[in-house]
């Protein structure tokens, strides 16, 4: 049985209850016809679930659980000029549970004017979709920075040797590819197909291969 999932930021472990903003009240109801007493989980982004009930609009919380992370993944995406498929991206590297994603631009990157706090509005919606604990931070670089993210996915690479500990910080590029000064900042570079993949599989992919 599918049980809602909301995400409440500032929730405490010792609420009883807590309310709905009106946004996810209209949500709840209107869309997923929630009723009185319907079980519904309340995530803090911060690995904490608490399991309730929803009644009066209102939930009537019973317990709660901490999860531990998975993995402590840092990757950094360039923007992409399609917003459907940075949405998916953005989504995708949410419920994948990736601790921090950093977007930023590169040299081939398409330069975007996204909004901050909608991008955000999107890891809460996929949060909210797959009932993760977890929130993964976001960072807005004005530059990839290459003492960080020291690894790089790109087809001229060494083919990945399913050594997870190597992929726990790693850079997607653009799909105009990195420029050769680029790749000559990095101090690893990793393979993971013999093709060319768009942006958004290459960062899917090697999140799944850490996993």
């Amino acid at each position: 049985m599918f049980i809602p999932t909301i995400y409440i930021e500032n929730i405490k472990s010792e609420y009883k209850s807590t309310e709905i903003s009106d946004k996810k009240l209209h949500h709840l109801k209107n869309v997923l016809r929630i009723r009185d007493e319907d079980k519904i989980n309340i995530s803090n982004g911060q690995g904490c679930i608490f399991y309730g009930n929803f009644i009066n609009n209102c939930v009537k919380i019973n317990n709660s659980k901490i999860y531990e992370r998975q993995n402590n993944l840092k990757i950094f995406v360039p923007y992409l000029r399609d917003k459907s498929r940075f949405r998916f991206l953005i989504e995708k590297l949410t419920e994948l549970n990736v601790n921090e994603i950093h977007i930023g631009m590169t040299e081939n990157a398409q330069n975007t004017n996204y909004n901050k706090s909608k991008i955000l509005d999107w890891t809460i919606s996929a949060l909210e979709q797959s009932g993760s604990a977890y929130l993964p931070e976001l960072f807005f670089p004005d530059n990839l920075n290459f003492s960080v993210f020291s690894t790089c996915l790109d087809i001229s690479g060494e083919k990945l040797n399913n050594n997870r500990e190597k992929l726990n910080n790693f850079a997607i590029g653009p799909e105009g590819g990195w420029t050769d000064e680029e790749l000559s900042k990095f101090q690893r570079k990793i393979n993971i197909s013999e093709f060319s993949l768009r942006t958004e599989t290459a960062a899917i992919t090697a999140v799944s291969l850490t996993m």
